[in-house]
Formats: structure tokens, sequence, C-alpha cells
């Protein structure tokens, strides 16, 4: 006879729906890499304008272009805090994503550690039925010896 776990199919499903919340996690960790991928490159963008309009003093610029240049600049700081907030807000969603996950890999594990104590359970129990059964043959044949 063999083992058969009777959540068997519970046990299947924790592990589908934990494979589902490693798979959400990983791609709230694309997007929150994306992101801070953009402000990076925000950053370097502002560094270059830095370099720009330092040079551009140095030669002589006009007003209009300066002014300009500092409109570009207050734009590129502005559009960087938008994308600052809207990290702050990837990087709650993957942490929500995190613990649920936890939760899936709790319950998947809760569940296994049951079977593994059911499967313990069984062999032990067919170890002790294997044993009866040779003390019953060993009995059976100490009988028959001593009849005949």
């Amino acid at each position: 006879m063999a083992f058969e776990f009777p959540l068997h199919a519970v046990l299947h499903f924790r592990k589908s729906v934990e494979h589902q919340q490693e798979q959400r996690l990983r791609a709230a960790n694309q997007r929150v890499a994306r992101v801070q991928h953009m402000i990076n490159h925000l950053d370097g963008r502002g560094q270059d304008l830095h370099s720009a309009q330092a040079k551009e003093l140095s030669t002589g610029i006009t007003a209009a272009e300066l002014r300009f240049e500092l409109q570009c600049e207050a734009e590129l700081k502005r559009h960087r805090k938008e994308i600052e907030q809207q990290l702050v807000a990837l990087e709650n969603l993957r942490d929500q994503q995190r613990e649920l996950l936890q939760q899936a890999r709790r319950a998947r594990e809760t569940l296994e550690s049951v079977r593994n104590q059911q499967l313990s359970l069984y062999k032990k129990q067919a170890l002790q039925r294997e044993q009866r059964s040779l003390d019953d043959v060993f009995l059976m044949r100490r009988q028959f010896l001593r009849r005949g």
C-alpha cells in the first residue's frame, strides 16, 4: 500500500500560489530597478547640464539662453521628484508583495510539514506491520516444528 497524502491537491495549490507570488515579486523588483535606472539617468543628465552651463557661462551666454537652461534644470528637478515619488510607491508595492510571498511560503511549508509527519508515521506503521508479519511467520514456523 503506497503512501497517499490526503491534502496533496491543497499542497499542489499552495506551491502554485507561492510560485505566482515569486513571479510577482520579480516583476515588482524589475519595476523598482527600472525607475532607479531612470533616476540615475536623470542625475547624469543634470550633471551634463551643469557642465554645459559652466562652459557657456565662461564663454558668454545671452540672458534668454540662461533663462532657458535654468527652466530646463527646474523641469529636470521636477521630473526627478515625480519619479522619486513613483519609486517610493513601487517600493511599497514590492514590500507588500514580499510579505505576500512570505505568507504563501509559510502556508506551503506548514502543509509540507504535515505531509512529512504523516509520511513518517506511515513509514513507522509500515515497519511495525512488517515486523508483526515476520513475528507471525516465526511463531508459525516454531509451532510447526514443535508439532512435526
